[in-house]
């Protein structure tokens, strides 16, 4: 890119209307958290535009936001964020916690997580960068992670998917969604339809003939997360009562939901479980290839079975209670000094 037009990109914020959706991504995410949702697509899908600098914001996930994974998208001496820089033709600013941004009038400088914001003129490009992007933060996750053997829903072993990977999908699909200028809901754990990466292919992508590595197979699915209770005593968190042979069967044939409950289940046989390398909270992962109230409707169930296990063994969890339908959504009062 030439520096002219770089130096308009970089001076969009003196316009009223950009910098108005500078100020709306101060609070991208809403709440800690999915990636690979539709609003990449729409992007994609898009006119180039009129020529006019374009915005869009990519949070990433506050477990994720480490100095690791920032020199994991930077590259050496910027050299990885120089290259999608010329490639997608726009400019991109990390901010927020360890992104060592030194300019505090950047958006999202004070925010407690990563925020990657994307910069250019053809919303396409915007679109396909953030999926590289989001590539790239999934293969973080499969690297840092060790292999765990589960059992497949036809009873037999096979690679299953690293825990961490759907609690990241569903927080890069979230914030996909609340960046996008079309996105009216945006309550902070909503179901949201995610592209989410077939596990056969986690493993086997074989890289272009020109060195680059292939899109990952991808199927779209609606998704949400629970958080699990936890022991005030022992520290330990509870989710095995949720995942039963019975139970599994119940979500999918009442629901035509599948059930996922990571970072309770220790390995054997030598095999590490999800306990081990599990970068984010223990969590409860929901998906239907349905739709969307199928996930709202499943997660409901899931929900009252974790109210009742929390009032009968006294535990609860670090976010508090889920609200589901019908209840009301309390903020928490301000601090007056």
């Amino acid at each position: 890119m030439n520096d002219a037009f770089i130096a308009q990109l970089l001076t969009i914020d003196k316009d009223d209307d950009m910098k108005r959706i500078h100020d709306d991504m101060d609070g991208v995410p809403k709440g800690d958290g999915l990636v690979l949702a539709d609003a990449a697509d729409d992007e994609e899908n898009e006119t180039g535009g009129d020529g006019s600098p374009q915005v869009r914001s990519m949070a990433i996930p506050r477990w994720l936001s480490t100095p690791e994974v920032r020199k994991y998208l930077v590259g050496t001496g910027g050299e990885g964020l120089k290259a999608l820089e010329d490639e997608y033709e726009c400019v991109v600013v990390i901010t927020g916690h360890n992104s060592n941004c030194k300019d505090p009038n950047l958006p999202g400088y004070h925010l407690p997580h990563l925020l990657v914001t994307m910069t250019g003129t053809d919303v396409r490009n915007l679109g396909r960068l953030r999926r590289k992007i989001e590539n790239r933060l999934i293969e973080y996750v499969i690297d840092n992670s060790p292999k765990r053997v589960v059992v497949g829903d036809n009873g037999e072993k096979v690679v299953g998917p690293p825990p961490s990977l759907g609690r990241l999908l569903y927080s890069l699909g979230i914030s996909a969604a609340d960046a996008s200028p079309r996105t009216k809901d945006k309550q902070p754990d909503r179901t949201v339809l995610v592209r989410s990466p077939k596990t056969s292919s986690l493993y086997d992508r074989k890289p272009n003939d020109d060195g680059t590595m292939p899109e990952y197979e991808t199927r779209k699915v609606w998704m949400n997360v629970c958080e699990l209770p936890q022991d005030p005593t022992t520290l330990e968190y509870h989710g095995r009562f949720l995942a039963s042979k019975s139970l599994r069967s119940y979500y999918r044939t009442t629901y035509n939901c599948k059930v996922d409950v990571y970072g309770v289940w220790e390995g054997e046989d030598g095999q590490p479980g999800d306990i081990e390398g599990l970068m984010c909270a223990p969590y409860v992962l929901i998906t239907s290839t349905d739709e969307k109230s199928s996930v709202d409707k499943c997660l409901m169930h899931v929900e009252h079975r974790i109210r009742e296990h929390e009032d009968k063994y006294g535990m609860s969890r670090a976010g508090g209670r889920r609200v589901l339908r019908g209840e009301k959504r309390h903020k928490p009062q301000s601090m007056e000094s």
